[in-house]
């Protein structure tokens, strides 16, 4: 499965969530893409180059762990499909 994937999935799951909700989902999935491409296979996604790409971009590291807790979440429900 690739990160694009996975993201188109579990956008079905966020149907029912609150706009707020699915914007703070969809920004994340924008920031991922600008590291990743959408086609990367989900073995080749690291958390932690991730975050440190985050990181250097200078954005705030609570919403870099915020955004790593996410994916790590995620990647635990792709798992169960």
């Amino acid at each position: 499965m690739t990160l694009g994937e996975l993201v188109d999935r579990y956008r079905l799951e966020l149907q029912d969530e609150t706009v707020g909700v699915r914007k703070s989902w969809e920004e994340m999935f924008r920031y991922t893409f600008k590291q990743y491409p959408e086609d990367a296979e989900l073995n080749t996604f690291d958390l932690g180059t991730f975050a440190d790409g985050l990181l250097s971009s200078d954005m705030n590291p609570q919403i870099v762990e915020g955004y790593v807790k996410r994916w790590r979440d995620l990647l635990a429900w792709a798992k169960g499909i």
